[in-house]
């Protein structure tokens, strides 16, 4: 029996509205795809190894598609616990330990916190009033974690 974590904090993923468009885009393609293939099959039939192949096929990469698309919209979070740091995105899943991360970087101005391995980095994107709690969290478990953030200048009217 796993024990559950009391130290896990979980952040949802906010998408931006060009993300969501994206989506709807991919389950209209998705959708034309697999209706076009069973149409094809209920029009022309199967009648050979190829065909057998072709439209199954389509309708069966068609429909992945969607569930991949609708478990990324249902289940994308960040995770932090005791000793490691999850992305999950769907049911895809990486984790990484806390203590390799060296420095956090707030850009005031877009709400983005940077995330830096050394010289690897990546952007984490959760709501603006749970950036705190996010950073604190990871403090909590690595406390060598370099935490600073950027202000941005104002707009020079000429």
């Amino acid at each position: 029996m796993k024990q559950k974590n009391e130290n896990r904090e979980l952040f949802k993923i906010t998408f931006t509205r060009t993300v969501y468009v994206l989506c709807v885009v991919i389950y209209l393609l998705c959708g034309v795809g697999a209706g076009i293939s069973v149409w094809r099959i209920a029009r022309f039939g199967i009648h050979g190894f190829n065909d057998i192949l072709k439209h199954p096929f389509l309708i069966a990469v068609c429909v992945f598609c969607m569930v991949l698309i609708t478990a990324l919209l249902i289940r994308s979070q960040y995770i932090v616990d005791g000793e490691y740091f999850y992305t999950q995105f769907g049911f895809i899943k990486s984790k990484f330990a806390i203590k390799e991360i060296t420095s956090l970087l707030l850009n005031r101005e877009t709400q983005k916190l940077t995330l830096y391995f050394g010289e690897q980095f990546f952007v984490i994107s959760v709501k603006s009033e749970w950036l705190e709690r996010f950073v604190r969290a990871m403090l909590a478990v690595n406390p060598d974690i370099d935490y600073g953030f950027t202000l941005g200048e104002p707009d020079k009217k000429e």
